[in-house]
């Protein structure tokens, strides 16, 4: 009976201490499922909005540790994913090129040096580098420069064969303005195809404006027909391109106030090539080498000798610019590289989207379940799903050679890029890392975060049919991100997916 007595405390005891040890359990796992069920209900609170009554938008939030969905809402449906496409974009560049693949720029001579004098022409041959701006091309004088050059005799060259001579994609609208957004493509391209107008007010009323254009070369002309106007007149400053034969020329009309500061517009130009052989005469001037023949376009020469080479910065850089930015002409020149690297010379759009096409496979989609025309999202007729991106983003989160340069790219909420000012002040916010998409009526938003219990999540909201502005749509994806901020580590079995929305009118998850 004392042996009995004995085996009957160490039981007790055992009992004792597995309940208190799994009464705790228990209690934090029902406090993490209720924490799910309140971020769902809070999401679909916000969802439950005036903007989005026509119910066209999909959205999915997936726990990449546990490998399992708390939301899903026509997450297979296609959209236009605006500039969500450039993930698809960044993930095939790093993939295909890598981290640390550079855009060579070299210059090359059909003559000979000989006591600091070029006797022939200078080529210069582009590799579709998308950030060649005005640092790269100091750099590249100053090396001709120092080889020593001081004088070259025949004329300048630009070879742009690396990429096919098709400016814009087919796909984007047609007759585009001077938005700089919309700069055209070449494989010899500068400063982003792009030009700056700065306009300040005249001396006093009546006055032409002054303008100063950068960079200031023969390829760019001025008819200023603007005029400086007295405070509390009203008269809108227009500031345009218009294109001509071999130049293109900026023309400024209406009027600016004594008051008013100087503004700064942004212009694309309409040839790539011949604008960057502009700007390397004068570049080569200011470096003091002597130039007095003319400007052409053709092909570097068999057997001509290479001078020199600029290698652009890595690629991880050039993406940063693309995603925090949302740079449309860097996301086209990156992808019709992929094509000339991956499937030979010249580099076009469509060699560039077989390329997808061979990643998309591998992700198990077929060419029907999906439509990618461009790599920057411009196109309208783009179509993904927040399912596609979620995969995307699950492939790369899974691969440590891509993902830290890839999420590096991302725009921080609330701390750089065009994201800079969403969030901000919020607890946490640069644990969200993001792309953004924004067309008319159209807003996108994915990427990654971390919740407070550092549950890492892969998400994707597009949203198309908007009833409201861009403005009101952000602060409402903001919410749905703050939210997933806030939750708790998620215990297995509290997920709701998509079958069970027939079973339960409440759920969030309710076309």
């Amino acid at each position: 009976m004392k042996n009995l007595g004995h085996k009957i405390k160490i039981i007790f005891i055992l009992h004792t201490l597995c309940f208190l040890f799994t009464a705790p359990l228990t209690v934090m796992a029902e406090n993490q499922e209720k924490g799910v069920l309140l971020f769902q209900r809070k999401v679909k609170k916000i969802l439950n909005n005036s903007c989005l009554k026509k119910n066209n938008f999909g959205i999915k939030v997936y726990s990449l540790d546990r490998g399992e969905a708390i939301i899903e809402l026509r997450a297979k449906k296609l959209f236009i994913p605006a500039s969500n496409l450039k993930i698809l974009t960044t993930a095939v560049a790093l993939e295909t090129l890598g981290p640390n693949y550079r855009f060579p720029t070299s210059l090359f001579t059909d003559g000979n040096l000989e006591d600091e004098v070029l006797n022939g022409n200078l080529y210069i041959q582009g590799h579709g580098d998308p950030k060649f701006v005005t640092e790269q091309m100091w750099l590249l004088v100053n090396k001709l420069r120092n080889l020593p050059i001081r004088k070259i005799t025949g004329n300048i060259i630009g070879d742009d064969s690396f990429f096919d001579n098709k400016k814009r994609v087919k796909t984007w609208i047609k007759n585009p303005g001077a938005q700089a957004y919309e700069a055209p493509l070449g494989a010899l391209s500068f400063n982003f195809n792009t030009v700056q107008a700065y306009v300040s007010p005249g001396i006093k009323a009546g006055n032409k404006p002054k303008i100063i254009i950068e960079p200031d070369t023969e390829y760019i002309t001025l008819d200023n027909q603007a005029k400086t106007l007295k405070p509390g007149k009203r008269n809108r400053l227009i500031v345009n391109r218009v294109e001509h034969n071999g130049f293109d020329e900026i023309t400024v009309s209406g009027g600016i106030t004594l008051s008013q500061a100087r503004a700064q517009y942004f212009l694309n130009i309409t040839d790539p090539t011949q604008y960057t052989l502009s700007v390397l005469k004068k570049y080569l001037a200011h470096a003091g080498i002597k130039f007095t023949g003319k400007i052409e376009q053709r092909r570097v020469p068999e057997g001509a000798m290479k001078l020199l080479t600029h290698d652009s910065e890595p690629l991880t850089l050039a993406l940063q610019g693309l995603n925090k930015f949302s740079n449309n002409f860097v996301a086209e020149q990156i992808l019709k590289t992929i094509g000339a690297e991956k499937y030979g010379q010249p580099g076009t759009t469509l060699k560039g989207l077989k390329a997808f096409k061979e990643y998309l496979i591998k992700l198990g989609y077929q060419q029907n379940q999906y439509q990618v025309l461009d790599g920057s999202g411009l196109s309208r007729q783009n179509r993904l799903s927040p399912q596609i991106i979620i995969d995307v983003l699950r492939h790369v989160k899974n691969d440590l050679g891509v993902y830290p340069e890839f999420v590096s790219a991302l725009g921080v909420m609330g701390v750089d890029g065009n994201v800079k000012n969403r969030m901000r002040g919020v607890k946490s916010s640069e644990r969200a890392r993001v792309k953004t998409g924004t067309l008319n009526f159209v807003s996108a938003l994915s990427g990654y975060f971390q919740s407070r219990d550092d549950e890492t999540f892969a998400f994707s909201i597009l949203m198309n049919s908007l009833k409201c502005s861009n403005g009101r749509i952000k602060k409402l994806q903001d919410q749905i991100i703050r939210e997933g901020l806030k939750l708790r580590r998620i215990p297995t079995g509290s997920i709701i997916t998509e079958k069970k929305e027939k079973k339960s009118s409440s759920s969030i998850l309710a076309p």
